[in-house]
């Protein structure tokens, strides 16, 4: 009887020695979600430096989840191990990674419709300021923060309604989310879009699939979709008809909107559009662009 007892001892003994282990295990695993005050400034600073984003202290929960979740999937048990990783990698697919994961990427078919509508009922004026347009019978437009498509799509769509047949719609497609840009690349959408895009639209330019909508080829044939940083130089050697630039600005401190802003300028042709998020504004921003409207400018 007392060798039964003491073996059961030992069996107990050995299972709680292992459950201590196990639970240390994970104590090092799940670290603490907040970062320290040095933690959030080193990342905050690698984030601007790099990509131009601003990254303010009421934004901090937001990141720490977004990192946090990082640290774990890449086996790290710290923010600064991960950090001194992500900042010196010459491994593109985890700075792709990382940026898949700060980046937002929320949008809608028709948001902000007034830009659309503007567009559309703007032709006479756009062409007169632009007669380029009528000679070479091509329009060149530029989605610079394009996200999951939304915005390019509807702009191919609003463009092809409105323009005559034969000028030749050229849409330019950018994000710095690959993620973002495999999924518009693809052009499949799910029923909700139903909500967002009239039905007439929706029969002319969308095929219907098992899980919803896919974007037709020839509205897909229009536009070029590429990852770009907005902080890079700007490489083009055209001139741009019209520029969308909505809901980005928002992320840029003051000093990078005007240098962003004055980029966006000289790379519009003379009598281009530029269009920004309705929760933005020039105003305080050193410019040299012409108000039209609420949101919407031009370089004269």
């Amino acid at each position: 009887m007392a060798d039964n007892v003491k073996n059961m001892s030992k069996e107990i003994s050995k299972a709680m020695d292992g459950v201590i282990a196990k639970s240390e295990k994970i104590k090092l695993s799940k670290f603490a979600t907040k970062m320290s005050v040095k933690e959030f400034e080193l990342y905050t600073s690698f984030i601007y430096n790099n990509f131009g984003m601003h990254i303010t202290e009421n934004k901090q929960h937001m990141l720490e989840l977004k990192i946090h979740r990082l640290v774990e999937a890449n086996g790290y048990e710290n923010y600064i191990d991960y950090f001194h990783m992500i900042s010196t990698t010459k491994d593109q697919q985890k700075i792709i990674e990382f940026l898949n994961e700060i980046t937002i990427n929320k949008t809608d078919f028709f948001r902000e419709i007034n830009h659309f509508n503007f567009i559309k009922n703007s032709v006479d004026f756009i062409m007169k300021k632009n007669p380029r347009i009528e000679i070479t019978k091509e329009i060149r437009v530029w989605s610079s923060a394009c996200s999951t498509g939304e915005e390019p799509y509807t702009l191919a769509m609003i463009l092809r309604e409105a323009f005559p047949e034969n000028i030749r719609i050229r849409i330019l497609a950018t994000d710095i989310s690959h993620k973002a840009l495999k999924k518009a690349i693809e052009g499949r959408y799910g029923e909700e879009i139903k909500n967002q895009i009239d039905s007439y639209f929706l029969t002319k330019y969308f095929k219907k699939t098992a899980s919803g909508y896919e974007v037709k080829n020839e509205i897909k044939d229009m536009i070029t979709f590429r990852a770009f940083n907005l902080k890079s130089t700007f490489p083009f050697k055209n001139g741009f008809d019209i520029t969308f630039c909505r809901n980005v600005m928002i992320y840029f401190d003051k000093s990078f909107q005007e240098i962003l802003v004055e980029k966006f300028y000289h790379n519009l042709v003379h009598g281009g559009l530029f269009f920004i998020g309705h929760s933005e504004s020039l105003t305080y921003i050193k410019n040299r662009f012409k108000y039209l409207q609420p949101t919407i400018y031009i370089r004269e």
